[in-house]
């Protein structure tokens, strides 16, 4: 492996679009058009996460080969981020869905679900750019609201990565990537 600058990346500015799930790559990485919208404002300081779930390997072994085999338990992947707006979009990805019929308000439902969407990351450093494609997500609260008189309100978010039949779980998306 060759060392290439260029292929490393300070994630100085990040927008992050979701659009309903299974939408296809935008086609435009630098500017995504419609269906795909931009969810607003995220935390600087708590970022982006890529988390890893499971995906623990046991080796399993006879009386007459005790390392016969490795089975590995499925690994889950999620996107761990923090809005900042308070806007429907948010609120509803937060609370799992809600009522907004009526102006001024958003009504917070007894009943808590999760949103399918699809989501496209686009990590600018200058004027290089990685992004991210997720064919399916699925967004629902990963923590509680933070409300600190020093900061901004905080919507913490957990979009667990699902799998879409004969694609994979996400694609990194830059000019020196793939064939």
């Amino acid at each position: 492996m060759a060392l290439t600058d260029a292929n490393v990346y300070i994630p100085g500015t990040g927008f992050i679009y979701l659009a309903p799930a299974e939408t296809a790559i935008p086609g435009s990485l630098t500017a995504p058009a419609s269906p795909w919208e931009n969810m607003g404002h995220t935390s600087i300081d708590d970022g982006l996460t890529i988390t890893r779930d499971g995906g623990d390997s046991e080796v399993l072994g006879t009386w007459q080969n005790p390392s016969l085999r490795e089975r590995k338990d499925p690994t889950t992947f999620a996107i761990t981020l923090t809005a900042h707006q308070v806007d429907n979009t948010v609120l509803g990805l937060y609370f799992g869905g809600g009522d907004a019929a009526v102006a001024n308000q958003f009504g917070v439902n007894a009943t808590t679900g999760t949103t399918n969407k699809a989501m496209y990351v686009r990590i600018v450093d200058g004027s290089n750019e990685v992004g991210l494609y997720l064919p399916k997500v699925s967004i629902s609260s990963e923590d509680d609201v933070e409300i600190d008189p020093e900061g901004f309100l905080a919507f913490p978010l957990r979009a667990t990565v699902l799998q879409v039949s004969g694609s994979n779980l996400m694609y990194f998306l830059a000019d020196q990537l793939g064939a």
